[in-house]
């Protein structure tokens, strides 16, 4: 029997950033993907790839900057998703975060932002590696 191995999984971490409010209920932050990008055009939660040597919360305050041009402090874990798409597999860690004072998200590496409601976000269609996220949110406040 031969054993064939897979490539390693990326390890990717993504925030539920909370930025604002309305009528009292935190509303949270969504990009859309380039239309060139992996997965173009579709809505997701904002993060990225860890690098060699980064913790996970430092890779998501770095990625967070990167994308959106703000500083965020990370509140806690939430969940994570071990998913294979046809060509990669991903491990991502799911953490809840929040904006500091003063910061204005900008689409710096997305074609578009939105700022949601939890209701909005459940019935967003977004990548299905994002699943074990919204069953979370089904069930309990982050």
């Amino acid at each position: 029997m031969r054993l064939v191995s897979a490539p390693a999984p990326s390890l990717v971490v993504v925030a539920l950033l909370e930025h604002g409010e309305r009528a009292g209920d935190p509303t949270y932050l969504v990009a859309r993907r380039p239309d060139h990008a992996f997965l173009g055009g579709s809505w997701e939660l904002p993060g990225g790839r860890v690098e060699p040597g980064e913790s996970p919360e430092a890779a998501l305050v770095r990625e967070l900057a990167e994308e959106l041009g703000v500083t965020a402090e990370v509140v806690r874990p939430l969940t994570f998703s071990w998913y294979r798409y046809p060509d990669r597999t991903v491990l991502i860690l799911f953490y809840l975060a929040r904006t500091l004072p003063g910061s204005t998200p900008r689409p710096l590496a997305s074609s578009e932002l939105r700022l949601l409601d939890r209701a909005a976000l459940l019935a967003l269609e977004m990548p299905p590696a994002n699943q074990p996220l919204k069953d979370l949110l089904l069930q309990s406040r982050p």
